[in-house]
């Protein structure tokens, strides 16, 4: 079978063919430790790995790297609010919390999981390189990125630069020194209680985007695989990625396919932390198994709106106790299981089609139970989905490998 994912570069579904064959390279933005985190990230980072446990299932070797965004303004913001308490003290607590969670959910941990403060050097050697190539310009200690200049931005949301000059910019800043509407800094003048480090521009700190450009050459090369994150993170984020990435190299593309999970609402409205309407995995992980809540994070498809209401998960209840005694059973046929490893093949190949794999395995393990077979096809398949009650290695039972 063939698996085919969806990629926002060019809203369509291709197959998927890496760069090196047997190999993918896999970048997913990470969170900003500034705060808790919630069930919404919970859905993304389930569902990714879900992708990398499923293309290794597949016979492919995954190197998947996660970054932590660890200066920007919130972390600044945060720390001042705190009475100047160290960022790094702020990072290193709030990213213990979402380790935690995560080993929970039995989510690999990543091949590599670089600081972007790690990574400042390089990031000042590629903005002095996007400077020589004319593709960005300084001014009084800020360094701009010109979008005008780069062919093909606007590609990955489909809109020219007029039709996204009229969005929404988190990354809009310092308006009165920008040559266009969407020119994004690479390198900004820190104010002067704020964390600086030396460049040739003076006393400064990373603009966002190119944190991840950064990090993403360092761990995994030029061009990569997959890049994945949250919708909103395609425009202007990802938008500015591919153009320093390929300003910065001359290769294109940068990324062959850009993977884009929706958004978690909580009864119809945006989770989010400027909302106040949080529903924390750490809690629901204290009234429910993790591996039901992941078995609910995985019953919506990654590139659909996930609306969490009370009482969601416990739903699940008989679907759980289903698959988890069926894993249980000895294996009395292995050919009856032929029919649902295939079923679960088919889905995923359909740009991942968790919910649909999900029905097929439900409906497998009803068989086993009825005394049917096919155990051992099932436990292999939930343990490609992750499952810890399955066998799947990871976190929660004991594997803190990446």
């Amino acid at each position: 079978m063939t698996l085919r994912l969806h990629s926002s570069l060019g809203n369509a579904a291709r197959e998927f063919v890496p760069l090196a064959a047997g190999e993918a390279r896999i970048y997913v933005c990470g969170v900003t430790p500034y705060d808790v985190t919630h069930l919404g990230h919970a859905f993304s980072y389930v569902h990714f790995d879900a992708l990398r446990r499923y293309l290794v299932w597949k016979g492919l070797r995954v190197r998947y790297v996660q970054n932590v965004t660890d200066i920007d303004d919130d972390m600044i913001m945060v720390s001042k609010r705190e009475g100047g308490r160290p960022i790094a003290d702020i990072r290193d607590e709030n990213d213990a919390i979402f380790r935690a969670d995560l080993d929970r959910l039995n989510v690999l941990r990543p091949t590599a999981y670089p600081f972007a403060t790690d990574y400042i050097d390089a990031i000042v050697g590629t903005t002095r390189a996007l400077l020589e190539s004319g593709r960005a310009y300084a001014v009084d200690g800020d360094v701009f990125f010109e979008a005008g200049r780069f062919p093909g931005y606007g590609r990955l949301n489909g809109a020219t630069i007029e039709e996204l000059a009229k969005r929404e910019n988190p990354e809009s800043k310092r308006e009165e020194k920008k040559r266009g509407p969407l020119d994004f800094l690479l390198w900004q003048r820190s104010e002067p209680d704020e964390p600086s480090w030396p460049s040739p521009w003076g006393a400064g700190r990373p603009g966002w985007s190119i944190e991840c450009t950064a990090m993403s050459r360092g761990r995994l090369g030029d061009q990569i695989d997959i890049h994945g994150g949250g919708r909103d993170l395609i425009f202007p984020h990802h938008e500015n990625e591919i153009a320093q990435a390929e300003s910065v190299t001359g290769k294109a593309p940068f990324c062959g396919y850009w993977m884009h999970n929706g958004m978690l609402r909580l009864d119809g409205v945006k989770m989010s932390k400027s909302l106040g309407n949080l529903v924390l995995a750490r809690e629901l992980m204290e009234r429910h198994p993790p591996d039901q809540l992941r078995l609910y994070l995985l019953g919506t498809h990654y590139r659909r709106d996930a609306d969490y209401r009370e009482g969601a998960i416990a739903a699940l209840d008989g679907r759980f106790a289903r698959l988890r005694e069926a894993c249980g059973r000895a294996e009395t046929d292995a050919d009856a299981g032929a029919p649902a490893r295939d079923a679960f093949e088919a889905a995923m190949d359909d740009d991942l089609d968790a919910p649909r794999a999900l029905e097929a395995l439900d409906a497998a393990a009803a068989r086993v139970l009825a005394g049917g077979g096919g155990a051992d096809a099932l436990r292999e398949a939930l343990g490609a989905l992750g499952f810890a009650f399955a066998g799947a290695r990871g976190p929660a039972t004991g594997d803190f490998t990446p």
